[in-house]
């Protein structure tokens, strides 16, 4: 399991208890088939002789990592008054967003590898544009794209909306990823003039809206 995405889960997730019969111990495993060795007689008239050889034990196989339980996006909405703007910054793991692409006949991008295509932001941000919206104000803004930045196992993909000069209400649509993973959960944070509001989208629910000054 990546690193990022195992702190998020630990932040934003009950833990998982283990299944009834999970061994004891970490790593424990069970070898069936243990060998009785003949001439080891519990009773009397037992024979003496050399004591028997164990056979080694193989070392057990490896066990593939499971894949992750939880997929999770983070988007930041702050309010950047000098400039009025609305900058947001929207975390995705890489290989989620990779999959998300090419799902749609898109190719594979190979983000932060030596091998990066280089439209990558045009497949990107066509992406993230289809499945992201936003209404300020009771007005339907259009959101700029302003280029990504890796972020250990995850893209932060970067957008703006200009000319906010107020910000009394902010309605959200966030579709990412919701069509191609039945518990992806997609965390809003919001900051505007010193006022912090959260709002978690998921499959069931892809729309939400803040309210600030009230």
């Amino acid at each position: 399991m990546k690193t990022l995405r195992f702190l998020l889960c630990l932040l934003l997730f009950p833990v998982v208890e283990p299944a009834a019969g999970a061994a004891d111990g970490p790593g424990a495993v069970d070898y069936p088939g243990a060998v009785d060795y003949p001439g080891a007689a519990d009773g009397p008239g037992a024979v003496d002789g050399p004591a028997p050889v164990a056979a080694p034990v193989p070392d057990p196989a490896p066990v593939a990592a499971p894949a992750h339980v939880f997929y999770v996006s983070i988007a930041r909405v702050k309010w950047n008054v000098e400039e009025s703007r609305l900058d947001v910054s929207v975390r995705i793991f890489t290989d989620d967003l990779e999959e998300a692409i090419m799902a749609e006949g898109g190719p594979r991008l190979r983000l932060w590898t030596g091998q990066a295509r280089e439209d990558r932001d045009r497949h990107v941000s066509a992406y993230l544009l289809s499945r992201l919206a936003f209404r300020v104000n009771g007005q339907e803004r259009e959101l700029a794209w302003a280029g990504m930045e890796d972020a250990l196992d995850a893209t932060a993909c970067l957008v703006q909306i200009t000319n906010v000069d107020r910000v009394e209400s902010i309605e959200v649509e966030n579709r990412i990823l919701i069509d191609m993973f039945d518990t992806q959960a997609n965390v809003m944070r919001f900051e505007v003039g010193g006022e912090k509001k959260y709002v978690n989208l998921s499959k069931g629910t892809v729309r939400g809206t803040v309210r600030f000054g009230f």
